[in-house]
């Protein structure tokens, strides 16, 4: 659907940034722009169904932004929700896309993001910018369920035994010295604990010893 197509809901108090919005919209096709400086009116607009695209500003005069998305979500809106804000705290940004917004444009970077976020917007794509797109990730990652225990590789205690030591930073000569081994046979063990353990290296060994409950109990 092409930006003509797409009715436009701009929710801004100031007036001055309202216009270069404006201008940006019409830039970039989006010529059906209706404004609202606040949620109420905002509100009323948007429950006539007739916008498919919001543009909402967080710091409002008559009520947070956070709880117009809310608000609209809950009146069913199914239209697309970009914030445009200059609020760049992680809680903020997570408030807002919690209470339904599909993308989070920090105001300093419209000039250069605005027209191409919003034609991904109208075509079912999330723009964000960049440092609020880190802090969804980094949620998304802190709420994921920790990856489940990898079966353990069938070790011998020897091989075991050498894994240990390697996760505590031991190196083959202290590997030697501890088992009372020479250097070519701790080099045999830890080639062949590698190809059990699919590891390319010391610290891929170990996060797979540590994932699979291997280490700590070599010697029993």
């Amino acid at each position: 659907m092409t930006a003509a197509a797409h009715r436009v809901l701009l929710v801004e108090d100031d007036r001055r940034i309202a216009e270069v919005i404006r201008t940006i919209l019409r830039g970039a096709g989006f010529n059906a722009l209706d404004l609202a400086h606040t949620a109420m009116l905002a509100e009323a607009r948007l429950r006539t169904g007739a916008h498919r695209l919001a543009l909402v500003d967080l710091g409002l005069p008559d009520r947070d932004g956070v709880e117009l998305i809310r608000v609209a979500r809950a009146a069913d809106f199914r239209g697309a929700i970009l914030v445009l804000t200059s609020a760049t705290d992680p809680e903020r940004i997570l408030a807002a896309v919690r209470a339904g917004a599909d993308g989070y444009l920090f105001k300093e970077d419209l000039d250069a993001t605005l027209a191409p976020a919003l034609r991904h917007l109208a075509n079912g794509g999330t723009p964000f910018s960049g440092p609020a797109a880190r802090v969804v990730l980094e949620e998304l990652r802190r709420a994921a369920p920790p990856p489940p225990p990898q079966p353990a590789p069938a070790l011998t205690r020897r091989e075991r035994e050498v894994l240990e030591l390697l996760s505590t930073g031991a190196q083959y000569e202290e590997i030697g010295r501890e088992l009372a081994i020479g250097i070519n046979t701790v080099r045999s063990y830890i080639r062949s604990l590698y190809e059990k353990c699919g590891a390319a290296n010391r610290t891929e060994a170990v996060n797979l010893g540590l994932n699979a409950g291997l280490l700590g109990r070599a010697r029993s």
